[in-house]
């Protein structure tokens, strides 16, 4: 009974095995089964399918293998006498399929579903078809040697995480259909040198170029009105930088330490912009600022500033907005300045001359911590220029009249 039961036992296997040589023995290379297996009706030279006999469509599902190599998907399909046409890829069709180098997709194809190549680590080329309206969620998300990818003219969005830490990707167009692109599209591409934006952009999501290390230039387009946070945080070789005049609002950290950055002209156009807006940008010697808010941290560790005009019409310096510009030595304030908060020129102890055009003290909102605006400053050592009608508040009113020296300006 027990040499019976071997007997069928091994006879099985043997099936199995035989089986699965017989189905992916085509173009198709497979290198391991999938542990889940994502439901299909037919494997068809070695792709798995999706088939509807209502509408003829055929749709390339992950099933049951991880698939490898060059994988060539056809327009149309035979499967027990009919003819299906090929228009779909699935949700993870082809996700973690590590050995998998390159793929055709026939020009049928109209849907992509999200994570279909995510992780695909050795896929090198893809050609996309020019139905595809919708490059869906973390598509190609970690295709960390996926170098170029050509965005067909019929796409109108990109959907968030879509090429997330692409780290090969050199360069990218966005067709100007495109009017959504969506939180960390490209995060995390670290060899992306170029990118030209869609005309119908409105919005700049959430670090959608953050940790671009080597993008070197950026023109946002007309027609944008918002960036959001980090958009290109930490794009540490960003040089070159043209905001359009449409900008109405920037987000948090928007530029932060892009360190390779030495100017930026702020359209007047914009009203609202979030903290720490290009702190640690260490090349930056130049701005041009349209608001009356310079807000929290907006310069902090900007040591390439040496000199800094605030300009006429600013009225509150945020608390941190200067802190860290240890190389800023001499500062212009505006007579519109009416408030400075704590810490606002913290630790910028290179700092030796100070023109303030208020005839009026500006002061800190809270009274208590006055001696703070220019915490670890040796103001002793510096000099403040003042209204010769003024000199005798700035003497009297802290932490101006720890000044070393106050004197009227000609």
């Amino acid at each position: 009974m027990m040499k019976s039961i071997r007997s069928l036992w091994a006879l099985l296997v043997l099936t199995a095995v035989a089986t699965l040589a017989v189905a992916c023995s085509d173009d198709v290379e497979v290198v391991e089964e999938r542990l889940v297996h994502d439901p299909f009706d037919a494997r068809i030279d070695g792709l798995c399918y999706r088939l509807s006999p209502e509408t003829g469509v055929a749709v390339v599902t992950a099933g049951d293998i991880y698939y490898a190599g060059d994988v060539v998907i056809p327009e149309e399909v035979v499967y027990e006498g009919m003819t299906y046409r090929v228009e779909g890829i699935a949700d993870k069709a082809f996700m973690a399929c590590e050995k998998l180098r390159s793929v055709r997709i026939p020009q049928s194809v109209k849907e992509i579903g999200g994570r279909a190549f995510m992780m695909c680590y050795a896929l090198r080329e893809v050609a996309l078809p020019a139905r595809l309206k919708v490059i869906r969620g973390e598509t190609f998300s970690n295709c960390s040697s996926l170098a170029a990818i050509s965005i067909p003219e019929s796409v109108e969005e990109i959907e968030a995480s879509a090429f997330f830490c692409c780290a090969s990707l050199v360069s990218v167009t966005i067709p100007n259909r495109v009017s959504k692109i969506g939180w960390r599209c490209f995060t995390g591409c670290t060899s992306l040198i170029s990118v030209t934006l869609s005309e119908s952009l409105t919005t700049l999501p959430e670090e959608c170029f953050a940790h671009c290390f080597k993008l070197s230039a950026v023109t946002i387009p007309e027609g944008v009105v918002h960036i959001a946070p980090h958009a290109f945080n930490n794009c540490v070789s960003l040089a070159g930088l043209t905001l359009p005049h449409s900008l109405r609002s920037m987000g948090r950290g928007v530029f932060a330490n892009c360190t390779a950055l030495t100017s930026a002209v702020v359209p007047a156009s914009v009203e609202e912009v979030g903290a720490l807006l290009f702190s640690e940008c260490k090349s930056l010697a130049a701005v041009s600022w349209p608001l009356p808010t310079i807000p929290e941290g907006t310069f902090k560790g900007c040591t390439g500033l040496k000199t800094f005009e605030v300009p006429e019409g600013v009225t509150r310096i945020c608390i941190d907005a200067f802190s860290e510009c240890s190389l800023l030595v001499t500062l212009t304030l505006p007579g519109s300045l009416t408030t400075i908060d704590s810490g606002a020129f913290r630790n910028c102890d290179a700092l030796r001359e100070v023109y303030c055009y208020g005839e009026t003290v500006p002061v800190l909102p809270y009274a208590f911590d006055a001696d703070g605006i220019f915490e670890n400053v040796p103001i002793d050592k510096a000099t403040l220029h003042v209204p010769a009608s003024a000199v005798g508040a700035y003497q009297t009113t802290a932490p101006w009249n720890g000044f070393g020296r106050i004197v009227a300006i000609n």
